[in-house]
């Protein structure tokens, strides 16, 4: 069964999926994330990011990935979501959105435009370290999730589609395969 909606971060967090394994997981931006769809009932998500390693500065902080780290995961991103068959694709952030969406498509999270690519729906929304930081209201990005939620369900999610809601947490949850999650190390060495 595809999923309703993928995620589609930047990069793993050096506290948190980087450690973990599993995509915003382990940090304060994966609870917020995570919280955030919980609240606004979104079942059947993907999650994941545009790179599989935590891209880091010389003192060891994140730092977005450049041109290069991105293009050596973008075949691993292409057959994730391959796999998920997600109908709406939301971008966390501004590289998520000029990526998948184009560097031509502004990225306005406030208005979101309705941008289809191969049939699926990109969405752009801000990244939840942004929300973290103090840099948009906590407020309006519950209000985005609940405009997400009913755009997932008007237009994208039937009722009989959609799974029980004890589901959630385990997809939510779900790690990469094994598998995937070699050929991921083989990519970004």
């Amino acid at each position: 069964m595809p999923a309703a909606v993928a995620f589609v971060g930047i990069a793993p967090g050096r506290f948190g999926g980087d450690r973990t394994g599993t995509p915003f997981s382990g940090d304060r931006s994966g609870r917020l994330l995570r919280e955030m769809i919980a609240r606004a009932g979104l079942d059947r998500v993907f999650i994941t990011n545009l790179v599989r390693c935590n891209p880091r500065d010389a003192r060891g902080r994140n730092r977005d990935p450049g041109g290069d780290e991105v293009s050596n995961c973008r075949g691993h991103l292409a057959a994730e979501l391959a796999i998920a068959r997600p109908r709406v694709i939301v971008c966390l952030g501004r590289i998520a959105w000029k990526e998948l969406a184009g560097a031509a498509n502004p990225f306005s999270p406030k208005i979101p435009p309705m941008k289809r690519a191969d049939g699926t729906l990109l969405y752009p929304m801000y990244h939840p370290a942004y929300v973290n930081r103090g840099a948009y209201s906590l407020r309006r990005y519950s209000r985005d999730f609940k405009r997400l939620a009913d755009l997932v369900g008007s237009s994208h999610v039937s009722h009989s589609e959609k799974s029980d809601p004890g589901q959630r947490a385990a997809i939510a949850q779900k790690p990469l395969s094994s598998g995937i999650s070699r050929e991921i190390d083989s990519v970004c060495s």
